[in-house]
């Protein structure tokens, strides 16, 4: 992950106040719920019930625009919403990278990119959408995502683009192998505060496929 998110990370996971070693991280913050449909080393077939997101979309796909939108939900959920209640952090953190081209047909084809990262936060089970506190942000987006299947691959080290996009490069080949279909664009998962050694750490790609 960015080297900015993981220092907005550490202040998220700092504020609620729990101090982490390693990988016992995760057991201190809820995660959705899924069923492994199939395991293969790395690689993993996933079922996802249905669950409550927030989200922000923000324009750009560099470490600024991860920055801006990490801030704008940590904000909500560390109290900045209209009842001022805070939200316990969960995880994993995920964004998506979003890339539309545009083709110019005169007097020359040109290729122009409107790109956009979205990132999201899984709200914990407890909460409704009725129940959840109304952000003041209004990009912030509250809903409820539809149960889905997704192909995973998890890895570890750092979760910057080099590694990201290898990941997804051997997530989509296990895909084909599977003859699955793909559907939208892969997820950046990230689990791990930023003290967590490179090697402990727990990153996945997820890929949404046809059930």
């Amino acid at each position: 992950m960015r080297t900015k998110i993981l220092l907005l990370l550490a202040a998220a996971f700092a504020g609620v106040g729990i101090i982490v070693i390693a990988n016992d991280a995760l057991a201190k913050y809820e995660e959705p719920n899924y069923s492994i449909l199939e395991k293969d080393g790395d690689f993993e077939i996933r079922d996802y019930p249905s669950v409550i997101a927030a989200e922000v979309e923000v324009s750009g796909i560099d470490a600024s625009a991860a920055n801006e939108a990490f801030k704008i939900i940590a904000g909500y959920i560390f109290g900045k919403n209209v009842s001022k209640t805070k939200v316990a952090m969960t995880v994993p953190v995920t964004e998506k990278i979003s890339s539309e081209k545009i083709d110019m047909t005169a007097p020359v084809t040109t290729d122009k990119k409107n790109n956009s990262m979205t990132m999201r936060f899984y709200m914990p089970s407890s909460y409704t959408l009725e129940t959840l506190p109304e952000p003041i942000d209004k990009r912030i987006k509250l809903f409820t995502l539809s149960s889905a299947r997704y192909a995973v691959i998890r890895f570890s080290g750092f979760g910057n683009e080099k590694n990201c996009a290898h990941h997804e490069k051997l997530l989509n080949d296990f895909v084909k192998k599977k003859n699955l279909v793909s559907i939208e664009t892969p997820v950046r998962a990230f689990y791990n505060p930023p003290w967590t050694l490179p090697f402990m750490r727990r990153n996945e790609i997820w890929q949404k496929v046809s059930s």
